[in-house]
């Protein structure tokens, strides 16, 4: 017997995908369950950090947008060696991505140091 796999759904060609009006709650699911998933959040307060660590705990990916707390480097730099702990705990990795983004990932997934050369 043969496994049912996703069926990919194709948008006509006549169409476009406009990232403008994308949002997460009209993206499609495809296949069953995933053994990893990848979250985003927006980091604004120090409470956040333990949905982070438990979602990094759960094998998860986080990219964290955490432009609300550029004006307070005092608090960013906390939370962030907070989440660096936490990383290691876990043996995972931590990467800034850009100016305003990070990557937390759990153990075995590294976030390659170098931009794809196309």
């Amino acid at each position: 017997m043969v496994a049912n796999s996703p069926q990919m759904r194709r948008i006509p060609d006549e169409q476009f995908f406009d990232l403008r009006n994308w949002s997460a709650d009209k993206a499609e699911d495809y296949g069953e369950k995933a053994s990893m998933l990848v979250h985003t959040m927006m980091l604004s307060k120090a409470e956040q950090v333990n949905q982070i660590t438990t979602e990094l705990h759960d094998g998860n990916i986080i990219l964290i947008d955490f432009t609300p707390l550029t004006s307070d480097q005092e608090t960013l730099h906390k939370i962030l060696a907070e989440l660096e702990r936490a990383v290691a705990d876990v043996d995972g990795d931590l990467v800034g991505v850009s100016q305003k983004w990070i990557v937390i990932t759990p153990k075995s997934v590294r976030v390659s140091r170098k931009k794809l050369a196309l």
